[in-house]
């Protein structure tokens, strides 16, 4: 009903239907909802002008969000978005990617002051990991669920990261960030780096960078082991092995940031599942270049050089460029 519609209503209405009206409408709201609306009520019930009132601020009801949030992830789990099913009407499945939206936007404004501040980032972080887990299994009906609810996937990571890191830096929440950076889906327009370096730059001091370094390394370890357990080679040994490379690419950037790259570059070498070490070699250039330290990149080129690796043509042209004399 428009609101020129309610005013024709109430002025034909008698006084006792209005006041039925009005309470089985206050009756129906929400305890967040009532306290957001009360002082209002009272104002204009006690004849008070609230002419350019300040607007209220929006009272989330958070366990009711909870709820929902946590009833969405299940459902998409569980494929009731895209696969025929009696939970979610089929003209309500392509309706995910608005809840999503909604979700991730109230989750947002949830202050750190708030009491409900660590679950409401624990549900930020479910969706970004659904998000991500629809890009590799069709939980819905699309083949980049980032672009469909509206987010490059590396601006929805950094929010993930600085409201993670907003409740304090533990060993636990940089190890979640540090295996969400390296591993999981991608959108078709992302890469792991992308994830890996704005995780890095949310690393604000050098205590931080190096328990990040140490837990980085635990990670790798881990599962460097669970490599060497298996007897054949499978799809679990790929996706270990990838893993291992995106967190070496991590550990690289953190020891720049450190200004101890010798030791990480030869940690890169001993720990790379890259084919050959020619490929580690330009992986490792690639991190360097991305980084902007040329003299670094000459170094580590030489040192490759040195180890009798031959680089390809693209890295010799330019390390031509780079130690080219200017004139």
């Amino acid at each position: 009903m428009k609101i020129q519609e309610l005013r024709k209503l109430l002025r034909v209405s008698q006084r006792e239907n209005l006041e039925k009206a009005f309470t089985e409408t206050y009756k129906k709201l929400n305890k967040a909802q009532k306290e957001a609306i009360d002082q209002i009520l009272t104002d204009i019930l006690e004849g008070k002008s609230v002419k350019g009132a300040k607007k209220e601020k929006e009272v989330i009801d958070f366990p009711a969000l909870e709820r929902d949030i946590k009833e969405f992830i299940d459902n998409a789990y569980a494929q009731n978005y895209f696969a025929p099913n009696r939970v979610i009407p089929k003209k309500d499945r392509p309706k995910w990617r608005f809840l999503a939206k909604k979700y991730i936007k109230d989750l947002e404004k949830i202050s750190a002051e708030d009491a409900n501040y660590p679950v409401a980032v624990k549900l930020l972080q479910d969706l970004y990991k659904l998000i991500c887990e629809a890009c590799n299994y069709y939980l819905f009906s699309t083949d980049d669920p980032f672009r469909s609810i509206g987010y490059i996937q590396s601006d929805f990571f950094q929010v993930v990261v600085k409201k993670t890191f907003a409740e304090g830096y533990s060993r636990e929440n940089i190890s979640a960030l540090l295996l969400q950076a390296a591993t999981g889906g991608l959108s078709r327009e992302s890469l792991y780096i992308e994830q890996e370096m704005i995780l890095v730059a949310e690393l604000k001091t050098g205590d931080v960078k190096y328990m990040a370094l140490e837990e980085a390394k635990r990670l790798v370890e881990e599962r460097n082991q669970k490599i060497a357990e298996l007897k054949q080679y499978t799809d679990q040994q790929y996706s270990l092995e990838r893993a291992v490379n995106e967190l070496c690419n991590i550990i690289l950037m953190i020891s720049i940031a450190l200004a101890e790259t010798d030791e990480a570059v030869e940690y890169y070498f001993k720990n790379s599942k890259q084919y050959s070490k020619e490929i580690t070699l330009y992986c490792i250039l690639e991190v360097v270049e991305l980084l902007g330290d040329n003299d670094l990149w000459v170094k580590v080129y030489e040192n490759g050089v040195a180890k009798e690796i031959k680089p390809r043509d693209c890295l010799k042209s330019k390390y031509g460029v780079l130690t080219r004399p200017h004139q």
